[in-house]
């Protein structure tokens, strides 16, 4: 049994390399998969497939908070029983160090693309299940790929792959491709020959060979050293092979996806305190408008989330935090919400949630629905520290999952309808006018409607991450 992050061999990198505590780590062997399964399956059972967050950076997909078993327990409870998978993936250095050194190498071993090989990890994973889970009672022509922030982030990206792996229907929570911009060759050159003066490498003689041998222990926990920040983010690579489109941009799912669930938490933005905790308002307005280019634009975004020089420095963290929140994940669901609608996608088979459920544990994140605190009650593994409408709450959550990945739709999903759960457990699908005084769709709108909303997004990458 794994516990806490005292994951050893068993992860591709630690699982939180950018803090304090270090542990031992193995980029392959730790390429494993948990499957957890209803005691002999009488049918063809539909498959729960997870893939793990933590900025394409870290993570890994044994922590406890990813046990399936309270889920799967649950799925038989309610006479819906369902399979689960998760699995890890190279992220980081390994997963997705790119740029044209490595195209090169590839290209003579007969390969193609760069980087990007945690996405190519995970089609492996994917391509697995659908070998093999028949064997262990799945189905493996009901698939459902589910993921958080970077594992969101990660199918959204396998959406727009040149070759996607196969499943039939996702669940990207609190995570669009937009999210962690792809970086361009050139960029990605730039970076590699920044993680190798980390090393004393020249770029430019051997360094491949080198960085290889690099103990993996090295090149995981040198990631803060090498980004400048704290947690920073692996990013894909735009190699001209991996992908069919630019992952950037707002994406519809293609027309082979079944159904989609997508959605956030309400303080998305918490989770950049550390990064922002430096900066002023003049620094702020300072790298926006390097990227948006444009004074009047710049400062009527700011205007729309009352962003000025006079705040205090705790509220002026507070109101930026919540604008990078929707930059990064709140805008890409409504705009991705609303292209489906004018193309007339998906339809009914479209559902979007809000979680505005408030942590009660007593961290740093008490008191907000922090990103990622809805996994608490996804799978269910902190029932002991909650009260009984809470656990109520972690049945309900659970069972609309459980649903979508039966094909059954979990709530109303008419159009402009989002399902909010929380705050004080309870549970409400709301039309975007009911939602109004609390989202403020019509800043989203304001922000959609000028034409350098794209260029907002890079800045507010830039700001969280300290790009330069």
């Amino acid at each position: 049994m794994v516990e806490g992050d005292d994951a050893d061999e068993l992860v591709p990198v630690p699982p939180s390399a950018h803090l304090p505590s270090i542990q031992s780590v193995d980029e392959l062997s730790g390429l494993v998969m948990n499957i957890v399964i209803p005691h002999t399956p009488k049918e063809p059972l539909p498959v729960f497939v997870y893939v793990h967050g933590g900025s394409l950076l870290y993570g890994g997909a044994n922590l406890p908070i990813f046990d399936a078993v309270n889920l799967v327990s649950h799925s038989i409870s309610i006479k819906m029983p369902i399979i689960c998978v998760n699995f890890n993936y190279r992220v980081g250095i390994g997963g997705f160090l790119a740029g044209s050194r490595i195209a090169h190498e590839l290209q003579n071993d007969g390969h193609a693309g760069s980087g990007n090989f945690g996405f190519t990890d995970q089609q492996i994973a994917f391509d697995w299940v659908q070998t093999y889970i028949g064997s262990f009672g799945g189905d493996a022509q009901r698939v459902t790929a589910v993921g958080e922030s970077a594992g969101g982030i990660s199918i959204s990206n396998q959406l727009v792959a040149a070759n996607p792996p196969v499943f039939n229907r996702a669940i990207c929570m609190s995570g669009l491709s937009p999210a962690i911009p792809a970086w361009t060759m050139e960029q990605h050159d730039r970076f590699f020959e920044t993680v190798c003066r980390h090393f004393d490498i020249d770029p430019d003689v051997g360094a491949l060979e080198k960085l290889r041998a690099v103990p993996q222990q090295e090149l995981a926990n040198a990631s803060p050293a090498i980004q400048g920040v704290p947690s920073g983010t692996g990013n894909p690579c735009l190699d001209g092979w991996f992908y069919r489109g630019d992952p950037r941009e707002i994406q519809v799912p293609p027309s082979w996806l079944e159904g989609l669930m997508i959605g956030d938490t309400y303080h998305e933005g918490i989770i950049f305190h550390i990064n922002l905790l430096d900066e002023t308002y003049s620094s702020i307005r300072r790298v926006l408008q390097r990227h948006i280019d444009n004074d009047s634009e710049t400062d009527k975004i700011l205007a729309a989330y009352e962003i000025s020089e006079d705040l205090e420095q705790d509220v002026l963290l507070e109101r930026v935090e919540h604008m990078c929140g929707d930059a990064l994940f709140k805008v890409l669901n409504y705009a991705t919400a609303q292209e489906c609608r004018r193309q007339g996608i998906l339809q009914d088979r479209l559902f979007l949630y809000h979680f505005d459920q408030r942590s009660r544990i007593q961290n740093s994140f008490e008191g907000t629905a922090y990103h990622a605190h809805e996994l608490l009650y996804l799978f269910g593994n902190l029932e002991n520290e909650m009260d009984e409408s809470e656990k109520i709450m972690v049945r309900e959550f659970g069972s609309a999952w459980i649903r979508f990945v039966n094909g059954v739709a979990p709530w109303d999903g008419g159009e402009r309808k989002w399902m909010v759960w929380g705050p004080d457990s309870r549970r409400e699908v709301k039309t975007e006018d009911e939602d109004e005084a609390v989202r403020n769709y019509t800043r989203m709108d304001m922000v959609l409607a000028l034409g350098s909303w794209r260029q907002w997004l890079a800045g507010v990458d830039a700001l969280v991450n300290r790009r330069q």
